[in-house]
C-alpha cells in the first residue's frame, strides 16, 4: 500500500514491477520460488511474460490479482509466482520479465542463482569411509512417493575387534521432502554381538540424485561397530520416521509415517590362539604404542609420585584392558583416573587411554619396575604384537626414611585380654539381648500369679522365593556395576542412562553402549515376547562390566573366589610377616614390617585393645600421625580407662569440634554398660518377685534401663562409619572425579562421617559440608 500511495502521489501512469527470489544458492534438483509483483493504475488488464530460463526449469506457475480503490482511484496488484528447479550446477539465469498494460511495456533486470552440485558442508561432515559407502546405496527408480531406506556395511566379513562402518541412508522423493516441516528421525539398527559407537552426522540432506527423471534427497546416519565375538554379527532393521502435512495449511494435521530396512548379518572370525595365553588380555587394534611417564624417580618414604601409563593406537580405545604392572615390594600403587581421548582420522577410530597411578614408597632402597609388555592382536597384520614400555626405577635413600626413634614413643602393651562385655556385645545377636531383658519381667509376673497366658503366634508360611533365572542374574550383575558409578538413587529408571554415565566421567561411546545393553536386558526380561539370547546378552554384559571396571567372573565362581580370598586373608593375617615377633621387629627398627604384623593381629583379633595401641605406636614412628590416631581411637573404645591409651590419644587431639564429636570416647564401653544394665535389671525383678523393697527395686530397674540405654547409644555412636583424613590440605571435592572443585579443605587427622561408597570414591560429611574423598586419602575406623 505504501508503493500504491507513492505512485498516486507522483501521478504515476505506467505499471511498477518488482521481482524477488526466496533463495539465491541452491543444490542441483532443489526448488526455489520466483515472485513477480506488478502494481498498475486503472482497471486495464496487465500482461506478464515469463522470463527466459537458463539452467532452471519451470515446475508450476501460480497467479493472482486484486483491485482496490485509493481516494477514488482504482489500483490493480497482480502477483505471479514461478516455482523453479535447478537442473545443472553453475550459475543459472532468470531473464528479464516483461509486463504490458495498454501502451506501456516495462522490463526488469535479469536475476542469477548459484547452483551447487552437492551441499559441501553436509557432505564433508561425513568421514571419507562413509562418503565412499554412499555410492553403494543409490535410490531405485520408483513412481510412488515411498521413502527408500537402506543399510550398508563396509565389509561382509570381519575379525573380532576390527572396525566395521555401518551407514543408514534414507532417500526421500523431492516432492515429499519439500513438504516436511521438520527433519526426519533416523534410528540406528540394533547390533547384536558388537560394540556400536554412533558417529556425528549432518541433520539435513547430505546429497541429491536424479533417477528416472525424479529427484531424491538423502539423509544419512553413521555408526562404527567393533565385533566382540566370533560368529554372526546381527544388524537389525533401521527405521526412519517422518511426518507429512495433509494439506498446505500451516495448521493442518500431520500424518506420521515410518519405513524399515532389511536386517542382515556379518560373518565374524575369531582370534587365533596366542603363543602365551597368560600375556594376552583381549586387546585388539593396530599399531599400539605404550608410553610410561613418571613425575619423579626419587622418593622419600611416604612421598608420592604420579605414574602415567598411556596406550595409543587405532581400535576400540574404550575396551583396551589395563596394562599389567609388576610393582615390586616397597612400592604401593593406587590407581587414579582413567582418561580416554578418541581421535578419528579419515574415518578410522583410534586415540589414547591413560591410566594414572599414585605410587608411594614405604621402605628404603632401589625399587625396579620391570619393562611393561602389552600383548595385543593387530587386526591389520592378523598376528599378535607386543607394545613395550620403559623400565621404571624409584630410588629411596636410606637417610630419607622417616622413622622416629624408639625413645620418643610410648612402650608397647603386652596384654591380649578381651573385655567380657565387649565380647558378648560383639558376638550375641541383638534379638538375644531383647529376650534376656524380657525374661525377668515374665518370670516375675508368673511368680506373682499374673493371669493370662502368652499365646504363640502361628508360624507364617514360608515364602517360596523363585529361583533366579539367567536374565535376572544378568540384570542384577549389570545394576551392580552401575551402582559403582552412579548412586542408587541417581540411576535413571527410564531413559537418560547414557547422559548420567557421561556426567560421571564415562566415555560417551561406552555410556551409549551401556544404555543399549540395559534396554536389551529389559526387553528380553519384561518384553511381550521375552526374546533374548542369555548367552549373547551375557557376553555383552561381561564386556560392559570389564570396560566400566567391574568383574567378569560368574556369580558362583566369584563367590567361591571371595570365600577363598577371605580364608587366605584370615590365614595370612594369623601368620607374621617375618619369622620374628612384631615386638622384636619394632625394637630393632623394622617398623614397617612390625606395623604390617600388628595390622594382621588386629584383623585376627579386633577386640584386643593392645593390638590397636601397638599398631598406633608403629604408625607414629613412621610419621603417620593420622593413621596412629585412628588406631589409638580403636584402642580407646575398647579400653577407655587405660592410662597409656588415654595419654596417646590426648597427644593427637582432633583438629576441630566436628572431628571431636565424631571421635568422642565414652568412659565405659558399650558392653560394660549393657551387661551392667542387664545385671541390675535381673536383680530388680528378682526383688520384685520376692516382694522385697519394691520402691528400691523399681529405682534399680530405672537405673538399669538408663544404663542399658546409654550402652545402646554408645554402641550406635561407635557403629557409625567414620574415617580419618591422612594428608594435610586434602580437598573435599564437590563431585567424584579428580578435577572437581573443592568445597573445603580438610586438615590431617580430621574425622569425617562416611555417607556412601562409590567405587574408589567415598561420599563424606564434615560438619555442614559434604563432598567426595578417595579411599586412599582416608583410613576407616
Amino acid at each position: 500500500m505504501v508503493v500504491v500511495a507513492l505512485a498516486l502521489a507522483v501521478g504515476m501512469q505506467q505499471p511498477q514491477v518488482t521481482v524477488d527470489l526466496d533463495r539465491t544458492e541452491v543444490v542441483v534438483g532443489e526448488e526455489m520460488v520466483f515472485t513477480i509483483t506488478v502494481t498498475s493504475p486503472g482497471s486495464l488488464p496487465v500482461t506478464i511474460t515469463d522470463p527466459p530460463l537458463d539452467g532452471l526449469s519451470l515446475v508450476a506457475p501460480r497467479e493472482r490479482s486484486r483491485v482496490s480503490f485509493v481516494d477514488g482511484a482504482a489500483i490493480r496488484v497482480s502477483t505471479r509466482e514461478l516455482t523453479l528447479r535447478a537442473t545443472r550446477p553453475g550459475t543459472a539465469t532468470i531473464g528479464p520479465v516483461r509486463v504490458g498494460q495498454g501502451e506501456f511495456v516495462v522490463a526488469t533486470e535479469p536475476s542469477t542463482v548459484r547452483v551447487q552440485e552437492e551441499d559441501p558442508a553436509s557432505l564433508n561432515a561425513l568421514s571419507p569411509r562413509a562418503r565412499a559407502m554412499l555410492g553403494r546405496a543409490p535410490p531405485r527408480p520408483r513412481t510412488d512417493d515411498e521413502v527408500q531406506l537402506s543399510v550398508v556395511a563396509s565389509a561382509t566379513a570381519a575379525r573380532v575387534g576390527e572396525q566395521v562402518d555401518v551407514i543408514v541412508v534414507a532417500w526421500f522423493p523431492r516432492q515429499v521432502r519439500s513438504r516436511l516441516r521438520n527433519p526426519p528421525t533416523l534410528a540406528a539398527p540394533e547390533v547384536r554381538g558388537g560394540w556400536a559407537d554412533p558417529r556425528p552426522t549432518p541433520i539435513g540432506t547430505v546429497m541429491s540424485r536424479e533417477i528416472g527423471g525424479r529427484w531424491y534427497d538423502a539423509f544419512v546416519l553413521h555408526e562404527v561397530v567393533f565385533p566382540l565375538k566370533a560368529g554372526d554379527l546381527e544388524v537389525g532393521p533401521a527405521k526412519v520416521s517422518y511426518s507429512v502435512p495433509l494439506s498446505g495449511s500451516f495448521l493442518s494435521r500431520e500424518l506420521r509415517r515410518e519405513a524399515l530396512s532389511e536386517p542382515f548379518t556379518i560373518a565374524v572370525r575369531g582370534l587365533p590362539p596366542p603363543d602365551r595365553a597368560g600375556d594376552f588380555t583381549g586387546a585388539t587394534g593396530q599399531a599400539l604404542n605404550l608410553r610410561v611417564d613418571v613425575s619423579t624417580r626419587e622418593l622419600r618414604v611416604g612421598d608420592a609420585a604420579r605414574v602415567l601409563s598411556v596406550l595409543s593406537g587405532v581400535g576400540n580405545v574404550a575396551l583396551w584392558p589395563e596394562p599389567t604392572i609388576a610393582w615390586p615390594p616397597g612400592i604401593r600403587a593406587y590407581r587414579q583416573d582413567v582418561e580416554i581421548d578418541l581421535v578419528v582420522e579419515n574415518g578410522v577410530v583410534g586415540g589414547s587411554k591413560a591410566y594414572e597411578y599414585l605410587v608411594v614408597a614405604d621402605s628404603a632402597g632401589t625399587h625396579r619396575v620391570p619393562p611393561l609388555r602389552y600383548v595385543y592382536f593387530d587386526t591389520r597384520a592378523s598376528r599378535y604384537e607386543t607394545a613395550q614400555g620403559d623400565e621404571m626405577v624409584f630410588v629411596t635413600p636410606e637417610d630419607a626414611v622417616s622413622v622416629a626413634p624408639l625413645r620418643t614413643v610410648q612402650p608397647l602393651l603386652t596384654s591380649t585380654g578381651v573385655s567380657l562385655g565387649e565380647a558378648l556385645v560383639a558376638r550375641v545377636p541383638f534379638w538375644t539381648w531383647l529376650i534376656l531383658f524380657a525374661v525377668p519381667p515374665l518370670l516375675a509376673a508368673y511368680t506373682l500369679g499374673v493371669p493370662g497366658q502368652l499365646r504363640a503366634r502361628a508360624a507364617r508360611p514360608a515364602v517360596r522365593v523363585p529361583a533366579m533365572s539367567e536374565l535376572d542374574r544378568l540384570e542384577a550383575e549389570f545394576i551392580e556395576v552401575l551402582e559403582r558409578l552412579l548412586p542408587s538413587d541417581v540411576i535413571p529408571v527410564g531413559g537418560g542412562l547414557a547422559d548420567s554415565l557421561r556426567a560421571a566421567g564415562v566415555d560417551p561411546s561406552l555410556a551409549a553402549h551401556a544404555a543399549r545393553v540395559r534396554d536389551r536386558l529389559r526387553q528380553a526380561r519384561y518384553g511381550p515376547d521375552g526374546s533374548g539370547d542369555p548367552e549373547e546378552l551375557g557376553a555383552e554384559v561381561q564386556e560392559v562390566r570389564r570396560a566400566l571396571g567391574g568383574t567378569v567372573l560368574p556369580a558362583s565362581r566369584a563367590k567361591l573366589m571371595t570365600a577363598v580370598l577371605a580364608v587366605l586373608l584370615v590365614i595370612g593375617g594369623a601368620i607374621p610377616l617375618s619369622g620374628q615377633a612384631p615386638e622384636q621387629l619394632y625394637e630393632a627398627g623394622a617398623v614397617r614390617l612390625a606395623a604390617d604384623s600388628f595390622a594382621a593381629r588386629t584383623r585376627s583379633a579386633p577386640l584386643v585393645a593392645a593390638h590397636w595401641y601397638n599398631l598406633g605406636n608403629a604408625w607414629q614412628r613412621l610419621g603417620e600421625e593420622a593413621r596412629a590416631r585412628a588406631a589409638w581411637l580403636r584402642a580407646a573404645r575398647l579400653a577407655p580407662r587405660r592410662d597409656v591409651v588415654r595419654r596417646a590419644l590426648e597427644a593427637t587431639p582432633a583438629p576441630g569440634p566436628s572431628s571431636g564429636n565424631l571421635t568422642w570416647v565414652s568412659p565405659v564401653t558399650p558392653g560394660e554398660a549393657i551387661v551392667g544394665g542387664l545385671t541390675l535389671w535381673i536383680v530388680a525383678w528378682v526383688a520384685i518377685a520376692r516382694r522385697w523393697r519394691r520402691r528400691t527395686a523399681l529405682a534399680v530397674a530405672l537405673v538399669a534401663v538408663l544404663l542399658s540405654g546409654y550402652g545402646g547409644y554408645v554402641r550406635g555412636h561407635y557403629s557409625r562409619p567414620i574415617a580419618v583424613v591422612l594428608q594435610r590440605e586434602t580437598p573435599l571435592r564437590s563431585a567424584p572425579y579428580g578435577r572437581a572443585s573443592a568445597a573445603t579443605v580438610l586438615d590431617q587427622g580430621a574425622a569425617v562421617r562416611l555417607e556412601r561408597a562409590w567405587g574408589r570414591w567415598l561420599l563424606v560429611r564434615s560438619g555442614r559440608e559434604q563432598g567426595w574423598l578417595l579411599n586412599a586419602e582416608v583410613v576407616k575406623l
